[in-house]
């Protein structure tokens, strides 16, 4: 794939059809967009199919993977998070992201973790696990974040698994439940349904 064009909505490339081998173009909406314009886009296109003067309309969807390949990725990020705890710290915000793929080709399966940046040591001197805050304070991204950091309660280990299960919901799901709600506090109500 090679990156033909974009704009604030999003990015569009040039691809190839797996099964049919022609050449397409992908439209990707941002993540960062706040409204879903490519929604939009598609009911348009698919009334517009047939007509002169308007592409073919191939197909749209969510960004999930396959569960093989949510499974495969599973487990290198898992290792990710035992490698950041194993030396003492949480990462506190787990969410894809933060994670990479290998961009080398012996490196092009390899999962890496990024940015440190909210990560708390969780041992002490002595490699003991500290004794809990009474308040934390809010730690993370409100769609991946766990329960206790929604409580603002101290985050342990498990808090980053809870990360890293709601990301592999999403991966296979396309959307968490929570996905459309942007308070953290109806997040957090809506968390501990589920």
């Amino acid at each position: 794939t090679k990156k033909i064009g974009g704009g604030g909505f999003g990015e569009i490339y040039e691809g190839i059809d797996l099964i049919s081998k022609e050449a397409v173009a992908l439209k990707l909406e941002s993540a960062k967009q706040q409204k879903q314009v490519l929604k939009m886009e598609v009911a348009v296109l698919k009334k517009l199919q047939g007509k002169d003067h308007v592409c073919r309309f191939i197909g749209c969807g969510r960004n999930t993977f396959s569960l093989s390949t949510t499974l495969r990725l599973g487990v290198q990020i898992l290792r990710a998070i035992e490698n950041i705890h194993e030396v003492g710290f949480l990462h506190r915000d787990v969410k894809p992201s933060n994670f990479a793929m290998g961009r080398a080709q012996h490196l092009g399966r390899k999962v890496f973790m990024l940015d440190f940046g909210l990560a708390r040591q969780y041992t002490n001197a002595t490699g003991e696990v500290r004794t809990p805050r009474a308040a934390a304070g809010f730690r993370g991204t409100v769609r991946y974040a766990s329960l206790n950091a929604h409580k603002n309660k101290e985050m342990g280990r498990h808090d980053d698994l809870w990360s890293l299960f709601y990301m592999l919901v999403e991966f296979v799901n396309g959307s968490l439940p929570w996905r459309k709600i942007k308070d953290k506090e109806q997040v957090r109500r809506r968390c501990c349904r589920c």
